[in-house]
């Protein structure tokens, strides 16, 4: 490993956020970008056109082969991503999987064991892991600010796929297709945004014990899986609400994080704002203020600069990218799909059996 910087390569563009990611990991310092691999043609020639001098590959082989990487990326769909980081851990390199973990959590629990065996690195990248606001929150609570915990609620989402979709160019055609595919992705809007307040939910309350989710295709008719989703993790001391939709094309007023406690709540606005009330310890009226989170170190600037940052450091991931944490994500994404297709509540431990 050169001092300083990783050798990075990227193992697939299929991921909508593949050109961000490698926006990202051009501008960290301590990384290399030694080229990408996609089997897709038109795909590949397009992130050639839009990322000049980038080395580009028709294949993982021949990236590997060619450009001796140290650590790769993928942003291949939640099925195919699992043989790449089986085979990568197997070539000894660190693995960073933009998110989910996987389609399921048997191929999700095939990765870490597969990282594990081989002794190297798995992240996976949650986009608003970098978020400092979230980081604070997350400091207050440890804190005690608001009492104990007893529910999250987070909503994400957006318009999802357009009709046309195929017609976009090949970002589009590669992004979307496979996200609405539920052998490749898992499921729709349930893998793809109920999973992020999953994974706060994990991180905020730890795993629940049971899980009920609605969900169903709603007015997407030109696709058959879910284009919203509502999960509900129980807890012995609370629950958690989690919402993902590919039906909202607009919204007045973005939805905030909330975490309700004991002796008051935290909203998290914004990237750097967190608004707060407080109960006080004796009792009277709560207080309310708006508060701007610290900024956070460098590394923390992006998936790729944390990732490699690490990998140098030996330091632990932080945030919501833990790798345990998108294990247990997954199993609760399980449990949501068996709750939607049974009408029942599911509860957890999943049994791998069968």
């Amino acid at each position: 490993m050169a001092e300083g910087r990783v050798r990075l390569g990227f193992v697939s563009g299929a991921h909508l956020h593949t050109g961000g990611l490698l926006q990202s990991a051009l501008a960290c310092d301590e990384a290399e970008v030694v080229g990408l691999a996609e089997e897709d043609t038109e795909l590949r020639d397009h992130l050639a056109r839009r990322f000049p001098g980038l080395a580009v590959f028709a294949s993982s082989e021949e990236l590997y082969a060619a450009a001796q990487p140290e650590a790769i990326i993928t942003c291949a769909d939640n099925r195919h991503a699992a043989t790449i980081v089986e085979d990568a851990a197997a070539r000894g390199l660190h693995v960073m999987k933009e998110k989910p973990l996987a389609a399921t959590l048997e191929l999700g629990e095939r990765m870490l064991v597969a990282a594990a065996w081989a002794g190297v690195r798995l992240m996976v990248n949650w986009p608003i892991n970098w978020q400092p606001a979230l980081h604070f929150a997350k400091q207050l609570v440890d804190d005690g600010h608001i009492g104990d915990v007893w529910q999250v609620r987070y909503r994400a989402g957006h318009g999802g796929p357009p009709r046309d979709y195929r017609e976009r160019g090949p970002v589009a055609r590669v992004g979307w297709g496979w996200l609405i595919d539920r052998e490749q992705n898992g499921g729709g809007a349930l893998i793809d945004f109920c999973s992020y307040g999953a994974a706060l939910s994990r991180w905020l309350m730890g795993q629940p014990t049971r899980v009920v989710a609605v969900g169903g295709r709603y007015s997407k008719d030109f696709f058959t899986v879910e284009d919203n989703a509502v999960i509900i993790l129980r807890y012995h001391h609370g629950h958690s609400i989690c919402e993902g939709t590919w039906t909202q094309p607009a919204t007045p007023l973005p939805t905030p994080l909330v975490i309700y406690g004991t002796r008051g709540t935290i909203a998290v606005t914004g990237a750097t704002e967190v608004n707060v009330a407080v109960v006080p310890q004796g009792g009277g009226s709560a207080t309310t203020e708006t508060l701007s989170a610290p900024a956070l170190p460098a590394y923390f600037a992006s998936g790729p600069a944390h990732f490699v940052h690490c990998i140098l450091t030996g330091e632990p991931f932080a945030g919501i990218v833990d790798p345990d944490i998108a294990r247990d994500t997954q199993e609760v994404l399980d449990a949501g799909l068996q709750s939607i297709e049974l009408g029942t509540e599911i509860s957890l431990p999943l049994s791998m059996l069968g």
